[in-house]
């Protein structure tokens, strides 16, 4: 039986960003268990979405920005632009290997600055994409 499988679009994202960010910033999907907000991290999330045809799906993602400390936001607003502009960016669908077919920029919102248990910036955002599934037997 054929079916039609959402794309890991975390793993895609995650290496994209590494090549945008650069190595001073680590990207998961995950916040690691000893994050102590030392070091420049960006978490992305695929939040999921609906089929939108025979091979195609909106995904929302979210993206979370941590650097410097709660005093200083300079570096993470900085890098919450960067990471923004990139993920917005029609040509993120000719990129090698990319199952985003469209940015759907009606669902892309932020940066913005939020708060959490961290002693650490924080910026988030939201974007959306219709994505390409694969065909599997």
């Amino acid at each position: 039986m054929q079916m039609v499988v959402p794309p890991d679009l975390e793993m895609f994202l995650c290496g994209y960003l590494r090549a945008v960010l650069g190595t001073n910033i680590e990207v998961d999907n995950r916040e690691p268990s000893d994050f102590d907000g030392g070091t420049p991290y960006c978490v992305v999330r695929d939040d999921g979405g609906q089929k939108t045809g025979l091979t195609t799906f909106d995904r929302s993602v979210g993206i979370s920005i941590y650097a410097g400390n709660r005093q200083s936001t300079l570096k993470a607003g900085e890098l919450a632009r960067r990471a923004f502009a990139a993920l917005t960016s029609p040509t993120i669908a000719h990129e090698k290997g990319s199952p985003i077919a469209a940015v759907i920029d009606d669902g892309c919102n932020g940066p913005y600055r939020v708060t959490d248990q961290h002693d650490s910036s924080k910026c988030y955002m939201t974007v959306e994409y219709s994505v390409v599934g694969a065909i599997e037997d």
